[in-house]
């Protein structure tokens, strides 16, 4: 009897993950039946595989080097055990050496494949591996080629190829419908390409077959109903975490995120500062203590720069309320803020730099006593919806960079409402297609007539922008250098009659410095954005235009030019004055 007999007979194919004393019950049960064939030499590798599953390594290469020079053994199988004694050592070279050896020398050698193909996605190989794995798909039959179906729906993963990853799980599926891993593998695959109601699903279907899924599938799951508008169930699902798992500080941070969205501003902000522990947002630790909220005569208070460039702006607001606490204050603050801080808070000390861990940074300033992330300034200043002051602006852009904005979209625009636009936002990972609209959804907006509009979207946005005036006929104004500069960009929106645009940080810019903002939001956006009101509580300048359900940017596209269309009939644009067009208080 072959090797490849015994191993089909067993229904093991060599080398697999079964352990020694389920190997050393089939090769008794072997012998018995077969008590002629009781000496037969391929035995030995058999053994050879029982010492390696039970830590024997040494001895286990010893047999399979004697094995090497016997003619009766195929030396495919002999090279495939000797990889999976590499593999035991953890040399991933090693391994990888002999399994290119043995489906070289047995083309239909399909756990070589499988094998092969697992080791080159432990490498980071995963181009390579997608073809191997296709190689142990062609090869196998049954739950091995489950397992290779498997393993390239990871590497298809890996890669970012969503569709083929979706594919080769369902392939996988196919064979053991059952198979949990699988499922929430490609409840992954459908998240990561913001598929989320088939990401639900997938990973509604493997809680139904095991309550005990990982705790990062219940977290998706509350984050997906969260974001589908599905509140109670997002809660639930957060809560439940809680009470399984007291000490799970993701769910927290998550349940902190709902909090907030739904405005229940103590719970949110109590659990706020839980994202450093959760590893949301990276944690620098400082010499100094925590601020408690306490009045600050002559101690010095460290305010530290905390998540994006719209959060920085967004929690600028409690600076003017922490300066009458704390008068000592410096602030920390992303570069390209330093210039526009500088100017609107004068009072405090402003240091601009790269979120450096060391306190290098401070020598000359005066010693801090106390410190505090600017993400948890809210929770001593945030506390109900009347703590939101009703600004007109708390950031300042430079008057005579305003007024040289003023009078170049005056000879631009031809007595035209200007407007600004920004139509993509996020960035990998945070629900970028859910927060973006293509231009051509947005004509019924640029269709608007008495219009001129400018460009306000940040990165490479060349390609649209000749695609909606090839296409379309529409111009969209663009001042690419000033993007760049966030000084600059300020006093451009301060020379706009209205800035129109998706969940992006000009939102909050332009928002912070006073000015009319209408913001396009998904059915349930970030917390930011709030889960029902019209307008950001951040920002007394805003109006929310929101999805009336998940996806349909088109509804929320047509309210914002039906109010567009009513502006034009009944609002003479006169930028000297810059009207306040569209502000609703």
């Amino acid at each position: 009897m072959t090797l490849a007999a015994l191993a089909s007979a067993s229904g093991h194919a060599p080398g697999s993950d079964a352990n020694g004393t389920v190997l050393d019950d089939l090769l008794s049960d072997w012998r018995k039946q077969h008590p002629d064939e009781a000496d037969d030499r391929h035995l030995r590798l058999f053994d050879a595989a029982s010492l390696r599953l039970r830590g024997e390594l040494d001895e286990a290469h010893r047999r399979c080097d004697l094995l090497m020079s016997d003619p009766d053994v195929a030396p495919a199988a002999v090279q495939l055990e000797l990889a999976l004694i590499a593999l035991a050592r953890h040399d991933l070279s090693t391994a990888m050496d002999a399994l290119n050896v043995a489906v070289t020398l047995d083309p239909d050698l399909g756990v070589g494949w499988l094998k092969l193909g697992e080791v080159q996605i432990r490498l980071d190989q995963f181009q390579d591996a997608e073809t191997t794995l296709q190689e142990a798909a062609r090869c196998l039959v049954g739950e091995p080629q489950a397992d290779a179906w498997y393993l390239l729906g990871e590497a298809h993963r890996m890669r970012r190829r969503y569709a083929e990853a979706s594919a080769a799980y369902e392939a996988s599926l196919a064979i053991q419908p059952t198979r949990r891993q699988a499922l929430i593998a490609r409840g992954h695959v459908h998240l990561m390409a913001e598929e989320e109601g088939q990401a639900l699903a997938c990973y509604e279907e493997a809680l139904r077959l095991s309550p005990q899924v990982p705790p990062d599938v219940k977290l998706n799951m509350g984050s997906i109903r969260q974001n589908l508008g599905d509140f109670d169930g997002a809660r639930a699902m957060f809560e439940r975490l809680l009470t399984e798992r007291p000490g799970d500080h993701a769910a927290r941070w998550y349940l902190s995120q709902l909090d907030l969205l739904q405005g229940r501003w103590v719970a949110g902000w109590a659990n706020y500062s839980v994202r450093f522990r959760a590893g949301a947002v990276p944690y620098r630790p400082m010499p100094y203590a925590n601020w408690d909220g306490r009045p600050l005569a002559n101690e010095t208070l460290l305010v530290l720069a905390d998540q994006g460039l719209g959060d920085e702006i967004m929690f600028a607001s409690c600076l003017p309320d922490l300066q009458a606490r704390a008068p000592k204050t410096i602030v920390e603050c992303e570069p390209r803020l330093l210039a526009l801080f500088k100017r609107s808070f004068p009072g405090l000390h402003l240091i601009a730099t790269e979120r450096e861990k060391s306190t290098d940074w401070l020598i000359g300033c005066p010693t801090p006593t106390w410190q505090i992330s600017a993400g948890d300034l809210p929770r001593f200043f945030r506390q109900s919806d009347a703590d939101f002051p009703r600004h007109e602006g708390y950031l300042k852009a430079d008057p005579a960079r305003v007024e040289h904005w003023r009078q170049r979209l005056r000879a631009s625009s031809q007595g035209r409402s200007v407007i600004g636009i920004s139509w993509r936002g996020g960035l990998v990972g945070t629900r970028t297609q859910a927060r973006s609209i293509s231009v051509n959804e947005w004509r019924p907006i640029l269709s608007c007539p008495g219009l001129h509009f400018v460009n306000l979207q940040y990165g490479d946005c060349g390609a649209e922008l000749a695609e909606l005036q090839a296409t379309h006929g529409i111009t969209i104004d663009h001042h690419p250098d000033v993007i760049a500069d966030y000084d600059e960009t300020a006093a451009l929106v301060c020379a706009l009659d209205l800035v129109v645009s998706v969940c992006t940080s000009i939102i909050h810019l332009t928002g912070a410095l006073g000015r009319p903002v209408w913001v396009l939001t998904p059915h349930s956006p970030g917390w930011r954005y709030t889960a029902d009101r019209t307008q950001l509580p951040w920002y007394p300048s805003s109006r929310i235009f929101r999805q009336p359900r998940a996806g349909d940017w088109g509804s929320a596209c047509h309210e914002l030019s039906v109010e567009l269309h009513a502006l034009t009939r009944s609002v003479s644009p006169d930028l000297d004055k810059g009207p306040e067009v569209g502000a609703q208080s």
